[in-house]
């Protein structure tokens, strides 16, 4: 349901600003410091916005998922700045630029358009935070390290696309037209095959293909793992795209907005200073 989607996010959100206070003191370089508390205060406004639309719309959100809260639990209380940062500026952040510009392209409501359009603008920032931070470590590791990165990446990558938006998840939901999440699980296996999956994941906004190619432009998925992923996605086609995601030019056109809005002001003040 769209109160679940909305409910995700704003517990993402929630996530995603526990993780960057926690950075803040971890983070060796001053200038990673200062972003990590830019962030901070952007992530609060994020769950204040998201928190509000919720409220006018449905009245309060749902709980969490089991298997969103584990992966937030996993990565904030990790002792391990791989973790915190490929966890929630890839993980978490290429989930949310996905469903972003998903909502963007097909929601109705133009409120709740522009809410996940400006949301993107800082999202986009935070998202290449994390290639810069992965372009500077990843290849620096050792190879042990590497595996040990990639291999909890692939493992949460494959958590979220099996159980994210399972029936399980949504019991309530279902509950409500008197419908066994079991049973509605056992008919969605048969035909949610890895073929079906492969072919929803063509479509460019599609979270786990977004989620896929910020993995493989980040170099954390190697020949071990790209097979796995091959499963879904055709690699070499992600690979050709470049470094351009799918949520970029939507936060693009609301950094312009953002811009005219300001500059606005400016004028008016430049016009009220001359007044005088």
């Amino acid at each position: 349901s769209l109160l679940y989607s909305f409910s995700s996010i704003l517990h993402g959100e929630q996530g995603a600003l526990n993780l960057s206070a926690s950075l803040c003191h971890v983070l060796l370089d001053q200038g990673a410091q200062e972003y990590a508390a830019n962030q901070t205060r952007e992530e609060a406004r994020h769950v204040t916005a998201f928190a509000k639309y919720i409220k006018a719309r449905w009245g309060r959100p749902i709980e969490c998922s089991k298997v969103l809260q584990d992966l937030l639990v996993d990565i904030i209380a990790s002792p391990e700045v791989y973790k915190k940062i490929i966890g929630m500026q890839m993980l978490v952040e290429g989930l949310a630029m996905g469903a972003f510009a998903t909502f963007y392209q097909k929601l109705n409501d133009p409120l709740g358009r522009q809410l996940m359009q400006l949301v993107m603008t800082d999202e986009a920032f935070h998202h290449k935070f994390g290639k810069i931070w992965a372009d500077r470590t990843i290849p620096k590791l050792s190879e042990t390290e590497h595996q040990i990165v990639e291999d909890w990446a692939a493992h949460c990558f494959q958590a979220v696309l099996f159980n994210l938006v399972s029936p399980s998840e949504q019991v309530a939901l279902y509950a409500e037209f008197d419908l066994d999440p079991a049973r509605v699980l056992e008919e969605i296996q048969l035909i949610a095959t890895d073929e079906a999956r492969r072919q929803d994941m063509k479509e460019a906004s599609n979270i786990f293909r977004v989620l896929i190619k910020t993995l493989l432009n980040a170099g954390i998925i190697t020949d071990r793992t790209r097979a796995f992923y091959g499963l879904y996605v055709d690699m070499d086609e992600l690979k050709a795209e470049g470094d351009k995601m799918v949520g970029d030019d939507i936060a693009e056109e609301g950094i312009k907005y953002l811009q005219k809005i300001n500059f606005k002001d400016r004028v008016a003040a430049s016009v009220s200073i001359a007044a005088e």
